[in-house]
């Protein structure tokens, strides 16, 4: 009897209050405050990789990137091989579009955001080891550099961690299908680009894959300097 009345005197206990979308979003939104004020510069070995499967061609370009706060990033190719017409067709575009969405006012205009995106929450999953939460992705507008479909959000420090999706707006009329997976790397407590991998099934050209993977050689942020091993 007196254990039966211990037991139900004692304290339940409770799981962690279920996170909602809205707090998912907020945290991300002070991610991305508390990084830009944080994240001072970067320099990073990049190697691009561009292949067609139906003509058997493709290309690579070595290029070393550069990072100064608040917006600064440049690119220097240091070696390319490969075929010509992907250099030009698509690493070139990369470049371009980099450049033209370097700008604050412009990466405010494309980034994963609540003035940009309207999100879902999906569940819970793994990121590299790291608990994160999986939140369906849909763009408020249409537009060449807006995607449609999932991003995981580490559950620690509400960053994203990976983005999955295809792009809201078909990028060319001869563009059947196109598919687009990038990860980021906790280097220093701040996310960067750890690798991104890319297809699409192209008129008459059949599927086409392309890749860029990154190596930092360094980081700076405003505790210090960190050189990734």
């Amino acid at each position: 009897m007196w254990m039966l009345i211990m037991l139900l005197m004692t304290p339940v206990a409770q799981g962690p209050r279920p996170i909602t979308v809205n707090e998912i979003v907020h945290g991300m939104s002070q991610h991305d405050s508390w990084q830009d004020l944080n994240l001072l510069a970067y320099h990073a070995a990049r190697r691009f990789h561009a292949a067609n499967q139906r003509f058997k061609t493709a290309a690579t370009m070595d290029l070393n990137t550069s990072f100064r706060r608040p917006d600064i990033i440049e690119s220097s190719i240091v070696g390319n091989e490969g075929s010509d017409l992907i250099r030009s067709r698509v690493f070139d575009k990369v470049l371009e579009a980099e450049a033209e969405t370097k700008s604050t006012k412009a990466k405010q205009q494309v980034d994963i955001r609540a003035s940009n995106y309207a999100f879902t929450l999906l569940g819970d999953d793994k990121c590299d080891g790291r608990e994160c939460y999986r939140l369906g992705i849909t763009p408020k507008r249409k537009d060449k550099y807006s995607l449609e479909g999932t991003v995981w959000v580490d559950a620690e420090d509400f960053a994203i961690a990976r983005i999955q999706g295809r792009p809201s707006k078909k990028p060319s009329f001869w563009t059947l299908k196109t598919e687009i997976d990038r990860h980021y790397t906790r280097i220093g407590g701040v996310w960067l680009p750890d690798y991104m991998d890319s297809w699409s099934d192209i008129f008459i050209a059949g599927r086409s894959t392309f890749r860029i993977d990154y190596r930092y050689e360094s980081v700076q942020t405003a505790n210090g300097m960190v050189v990734p091993n």
